[in-house]
């Protein structure tokens, strides 16, 4: 009878820990996770130095010369196919001007702004060095007088730009209220487990949490940094351009989840209940 006992409690002791080793693995998934996305995707600084590194620098001059084309043949500049009319730095710098506006911390309303920005790029970077048919846009807008901004802020789809700026401040307000309350449900879940445990199987629970924490990290943001080598997400509008920019930021992500396993794996194993 005594020995039916002890067994039942240790039973019920090893799921309470497997209990406390879930609920801390997705609090600190949680937390990285909100950490990791506030740092990269939400954060102009990071994001502009993103878009120069090699991988992306194709990709960027390619969307903004999408637009600028679809400018050129709203004014009546361009008629023939759609090759680059920009050169790297030209596109940069208005990439520069798009990320600002749309990662600046507040709520968007005005876009003529961010349309007199451009403008103001494709007035000042267009020079003699530039193709003809970029000269002949600047040309054509300059005429365009008034009613410049007006065309840019169509070719460009500022509208679904200041729509996703206003979904990435949301989403910024958003992470830092999940954090707060993801570090009070972890400082809170500590202490209990630091009162039901002894120090030695705290930190075995609390390692355990982290590697699983790091392998469902390398999981997911791996499954993300695939989708635009596997599928063809050109054609997903300003998803599909975000997924081709990420993707390398996603591998970022894989290599926080790796060092958060492996740092993990060794006081994981010493503090093991069979050490």
């Amino acid at each position: 009878m005594t020995s039916s006992t002890q067994t039942d409690l240790r039973r019920v002791t090893q799921e309470e820990k497997h209990q406390y080793q879930k609920a801390l693995s997705f609090i600190i998934l949680l937390i990285v996770a909100l950490v990791m996305v506030s740092v990269t995707f939400l954060n102009p600084f990071f994001m502009k130095g993103q878009i120069r590194s090699d991988s992306n620098q194709v990709v960027v001059v390619r969307q903004v010369n999408k637009h600028f084309n679809t400018l050129a043949r709203e004014i009546g500049a361009r008629q023939s196919d759609d090759a680059n009319l920009l050169t790297n730095k030209q596109t940069q710098l208005i990439a520069d001007h798009i990320i600002d506006y749309t990662l600046k911390p507040w709520f968007k309303v005005n876009k003529l702004t961010l349309a007199n920005d451009i403008l103001y790029d494709i007035n000042l970077n267009i020079d003699q060095g530039a193709s003809s048919d970029a000269q002949l846009v600047q040309e054509k807008l300059k005429k365009q007088g008034s009613n410049a901004p007006y065309e840019v802020m169509d070719a460009f789809s500022l509208s679904t730009i200041t729509v996703g700026g206003n979904v990435a401040f949301g989403l910024l307000l958003l992470n830092i209220v999940l954090m707060i309350m993801a570090v009070i449900s972890l400082r809170s879940l500590f202490n209990e487990i630091r009162a039901a445990f002894t120090k030695k199987m705290l930190i075995h629970i609390m390692t355990a949490s982290n590697m699983w924490a790091g392998f469902w990290l390398m999981l997911v943001a791996g499954i993300f940094a695939l989708i635009p080598v596997i599928i063809n997400v050109e054609a997903v509008a300003v998803l599909g351009y975000l997924l081709e920019i990420g993707s390398s930021i996603f591998l970022d992500f894989v290599i926080v989840g790796v060092l958060l396993y492996v740092f993990s794996a060794i006081p994981w194993k010493i503090t093991s209940p069979n050490n």
